[in-house]
């Protein structure tokens, strides 16, 4: 059994990833946005799987050929994940996206609210420090991933040792539709401030005309796509 573990920012192309990857699988369990923990998941292995996803809980997943377990806005557990080391086929992923588009999208789902938004400011950069600054972690740049079919299928094929059997790029899981009706919004990539979506709302850009974003920002996207 392959196990995939992402950790992701709501907002920031999770689903979108993994469908990617679930595109691949027939008999897969996909476990979304929990807490991460060893004991869980040697509790549930064992447990005959009965349904393909389940929300913010564990579910069964033994016989399955892939599981993902997916966290979201979570702090990243260290400690947990060194458990995780001696479970064969287990793969650990990153995901990041440009702030700009990122952000925008968060501004719009949770209504302007600043606090709401400053917490995943804060996340982001954590994300990004980690992103090029921890080799551990299969990272992925969504910018990139939805934009570059030989990138994915590397990601897939040659990092996660997937064997690609079908790929859609356009194939959405339907939980993870676009914040945005407007089709060239929701595909907005490699974003700018000044040209995002939200630049004529002055909260907004005061909260992301941050050096530290731009700077951060900058050094991920030179390493993963110089």
């Amino acid at each position: 059994m392959k196990t995939i573990i992402l950790f992701g920012l709501r907002r920031s192309g999770n689903h979108f990833v993994i469908s990617t990857i679930l595109q691949q699988y027939s008999n897969y369990v996909h476990i979304n946005d929990t807490i991460l923990s060893l004991d869980k998941f040697i509790q549930y292995g064992k447990i005959k799987a009965n349904r393909k996803r389940v929300d913010s809980k564990w579910t069964g997943f033994k016989g399955v050929e892939c599981v993902v377990i997916s966290m979201e806005n979570k702090m990243i557990n260290f400690e947990e994940i060194k458990k995780f080391n001696k479970i064969p086929d287990c793969y650990l992923v990153i995901l990041l996206r440009c702030p700009y588009d990122h952000l925008s999208s968060v501004w719009k789902v949770y209504n302007k609210n600043e606090n709401e938004t400053i917490k995943i400011i804060k996340l982001w950069k954590m994300y990004s420090r980690i992103f090029y600054g921890n080799n551990n972690f299969i990272k992925i740049l969504y910018d990139k991933y939805s934009s570059n079919k030989k990138y994915l299928i590397d990601i897939l094929q040659n990092q996660m040792k997937i064997k690609i059997k079908s790929l859609n790029m356009n194939g959405f899981a339907k939980w993870g539709n676009s914040s945005f009706r407007n089709k060239e919004n929701s595909k907005r990539i490699y974003g700018k401030l000044e040209t995002c979506v939200c630049k004529n709302e002055p909260k907004f850009i005061k909260l992301l005309n941050d050096k530290e974003i731009k700077k951060l920002w900058l050094v991920v996207l030179y390493q993963t796509d110089p």
